[in-house]
């Protein structure tokens, strides 16, 4: 019944649920379900609409999204550290059979007008306009590091921090950035943790996985605009998973600020080997559905 000239009487004389369930009864019916619904959005005068519902429900799944690819170092702007920080090499290397980025950070200076230094400028950034009004989708990425003074690293772990990925500065008046970051432990002299870090909180947000020098991991951070916090409808909810060869950290939900994707970047704050392989980002311009961001009026 469900073909040729009989589809249309037996659309209309179906309940729309019913022409939606009569769908899943056959290969036949699921071909022909989606022609018999636009044959029916025409008749009724609600193609458009229905048009613009398929559309945008395609583009929910990503087709559109733009995305980055940072394993080359031609593909990032180098940003050169101020007068206070230490000096920074960036490279293009093969590293445990993966082509990535090697990034080697000194010391801050000891003798500027800053004391002791930070290195937070320095490092591999790539920038947008942020009246483009973009949207970060996801980022995934790879990371391995090496600290190169533990001691001096373990003893003031706050002050220190290797592997970061950052957002930002999304308010250029305050330079505020924030994502992940490897920090010292300040429990164990030999430890460390991956760490989600918001300068505009003024402290560390929760911590993700403990992490080891010299070990691989795989980071994917996915960001849900479309949901909102029931706490606070301008905090903007990501999910982010990370894991090793041996092990996966649990999927851990953390809250943070609706800004749009201005820039995005890799460095280490205090002296450290980083290296980076298979960076991804996905991102795309803000959407009805996306709600607000901190930008709008």
């Amino acid at each position: 019944m469900w073909q040729g000239d009989l589809a249309e009487p037996l659309a209309a004389f179906l309940q729309l649920n019913s022409i939606g369930a009569v769908g899943k009864l056959s290969r036949r019916c699921r071909d022909r379900l989606p022609a018999v619904l636009i044959n029916l959005a025409r008749k009724h005068g609600a193609l458009r609409a229905s048009m613009t519902g398929f559309v945008k429900a395609i583009q929910d799944t990503g087709r559109d999204d733009w995305s980055f690819s940072g394993e080359a170092l031609d593909s990032w702007r180098r940003q050169e550290p101020n007068e206070t920080e230490g000096s920074f090499t960036a490279e293009e290397v093969d590293f445990d059979g993966s082509r990535c980025i090697k990034i080697t950070t000194s010391h801050p200076r000891l003798d500027g007008p800053s004391l002791p230094g930070h290195n937070t400028h320095g490092g591999l950034k790539k920038e947008f306009a942020a009246a483009e009004k973009l949207c970060v989708r996801q980022v995934k990425y790879r990371f391995c590091f090496t600290d190169l003074d533990p001691t001096e690293s373990h003893s003031d772990p706050y002050e220190h921090g290797f592997a970061f990925f950052t957002f930002g500065p999304y308010e250029k008046s305050l330079q505020l950035q924030k994502g992940l970051l490897v920090e010292p432990s300040q429990h164990d002299p030999t430890a460390y943790q991956l760490v989600w870090w918001d300068q505009a909180l003024g402290h560390d947000g929760p911590t993700i996985m403990r992490v080891r020098q010299g070990t691989w991991y795989e980071v994917l951070m996915t960001f849900d605009w479309r949901t909102t916090d029931q706490t606070d409808p301008n905090n903007l909810l990501a999910y982010i998973t990370v894991t090793d060869r041996e092990t996966s950290s649990p999927q851990m939900t953390i809250k943070t600020s609706r800004e749009p994707l201005t820039s995005f970047g890799i460095y280490n704050s205090s002296a450290s080997v980083s290296h980076f392989s298979s960076i991804s980002v996905r991102y795309s311009k803000q959407t009805s559905r996306d709600g607000s961001l901190s930008t709008d009026e």
